[in-house]
């Protein structure tokens, strides 16, 4: 694991690694993040590896701010969607969707549906904008482990393991956040299946519509 601050020379050091199918731990909107080229299928195993996860267990994906204007190649939109998306991204979310068409086939291919966020941090948005991809994304720690909110407790997650992240961005975050809160966008309504950030009655000021626990 390489810890480095971010600049943009580190910036460009972080997209290399990527494109060449490594693996970045960053800070995020809600904890710190694992993320890897979605394109690349070196990089879907090794980030399973590295999270030490069940291989059936789905990770999400992220697009940048402007990438949300291509948003129907990663996920398939209907009306209700559509209008669930644009309320909700940017933010600490991850909306469940059906797979759009632009989504690899080496990336859970037995699910149809993926989880795609559009993260609401500026260092996040930075390295989406330079990588000019859609990223994998998932937490920077072992599965079943605490949460990490700095550099130095990923350090210390992945320091004793086979498998670790190959870049590590410097950064604290602070200790309220929580990870994603995960919706399932169904017909005219939606439901949490995890809680996260932004609660149930949030959600249903912001959309009007029902939501489910």
């Amino acid at each position: 694991m390489k810890v480095i601050s971010f600049n943009p020379d580190t910036l460009k050091e972080a997209v290399d690694v990527l494109k060449n199918g490594g693996i970045v731990a960053h800070p995020a909107d809600t904890c710190y993040g694992l993320t890897g080229d979605l394109m690349n299928p070196d990089a879907y195993k090794k980030i399973q590896r590295i999270k030490g996860r069940d291989y059936k267990k789905p990770m999400s994906i992220m697009i940048s701010v402007p990438e949300q204007l291509n948003i129907k190649k990663y996920v398939t939109l209907n009306e209700f969607s559509a209008f669930v998306v644009n309320k909700l991204f940017p933010s600490p979310v991850t909306l469940v969707l059906p797979k759009g068409p632009a989504i690899p086939k080496h990336y859970f291919p037995d699910i149809g549906t993926v989880g795609l966020r559009v993260p609401l941090h500026d260092q996040t948005e930075n390295l989406l904008m330079a990588f000019k991809g859609p990223l994998i994304t998932t937490s920077a720690n072992h599965s079943g482990t605490p949460l990490c909110f700095t550099h130095k407790e990923v350090v210390e997650n992945f320091k004793k393991s086979k498998y670790k992240p190959d870049v590590v961005f410097e950064g604290k975050l602070t200790k309220h956040n929580k990870a994603s809160t995960v919706i399932k966008v169904n017909k005219g309504h939606i439901r949490v299946i995890r809680k996260g950030p932004i609660t149930a009655s949030q959600l249903q000021s912001i959309l009007g519509v029902p939501v489910k626990e």
